[in-house]
C-alpha cells in the first residue's frame, strides 16, 4: 500500500512538476520515474549542494584518486543483480547489498556529495548501450574541463568522449538544478 502511494506521488511529481513549456531550458525533459521515487526516499540527495571541497589542499590528482577509489569501492561493494520483472529499475537505493546500475550510480553520487563535491558536478545520466540497446544509468562527473563517466560496467573512470562509442546519452540531470533533467549534457 505504501509503495503504491509512493509510486503515485512520484508519478504526480513527473506529470505536475514539469512545466508544459519552458523558456528557461528548451531541452528540459521529465526525469525517470525511478529518480522521482528516489527523491521521495532520499530528499537530501536531490537538493542543490554547493562545493565544500578544500581547493588549496586537494590537487587534481587527489580528486582523480578520489573518483577512482569511489568508483572501484562501489563497483565491488554492491553485488550485481538483475531486478525482478515487477521492480525493474523503479527503486534506486543507496548502499544495497545487491543492485542494478541505478543503485551503483546513486551510491557513487551520494558518496561524492558527502565528500564535498557540488551537485552541479555530479550528473546522473540515462544512456543506451549501443551494443545491446539496453537503457543504463551512469554518473557523469565534471572535473575541471573534463566530463568523466563512473560506470558499474567499467572498472576505470573514463572521459565521456571515450565512452560515447559505447553508449548514447538519452537524458541527464541539468547541473543547475538536481531535479531538472535535459536531453543534452551542457557544455562548459
Amino acid at each position: 500500500m505504501i509503495r503504491h502511494a509512493l509510486r503515485m506521488l512520484a508519478m504526480m511529481y513527473c506529470v505536475c512538476g514539469q512545466p508544459a513549456y519552458s523558456n528557461y531550458e528548451s531541452q528540459a525533459v521529465t526525469p525517470p520515474l525511478s529518480f522521482s521515487q528516489f527523491c521521495i526516499q532520499y530528499p537530501d540527495d536531490c537538493q542543490r549542494h554547493d562545493d565544500r571541497r578544500i581547493r588549496d589542499f586537494r590537487s587534481s590528482i587527489q580528486r582523480w584518486r578520489e573518483l577512482a577509489q569511489i568508483n572501484s569501492t562501489v563497483n565491488f561493494g554492491i553485488a550485481p543483480k538483475d531486478p525482478p520483472a515487477s521492480r525493474r529499475d523503479a527503486e534506486w537505493q543507496i548502499f544495497p547489498y545487491e543492485g542494478n546500475c541505478g543503485d551503483y550510480a546513486v551510491t557513487k553520487r551520494h558518496l561524492l556529495l558527502r565528500s564535498g563535491w557540488p551537485s552541479s558536478a555530479l550528473l546522473l545520466a540515462e544512456v543506451v548501450i549501443r551494443a545491446t540497446g539496453e537503457h543504463h544509468l551512469v554518473l557523469l562527473v565534471r572535473e575541471g574541463r573534463a566530463l568523466l563517466v563512473l560506470d558499474n560496467l567499467s572498472p576505470v573512470v573514463t572521459p565521456l568522449i571515450d565512452a560515447l562509442d559505447r553508449f548514447t546519452i538519452v537524458r541527464a540531470e541539468s547541473g543547475t538544478d538536481p531535479r531538472r533533467w535535459t536531453r543534452e549534457v551542457a557544455a562548459f
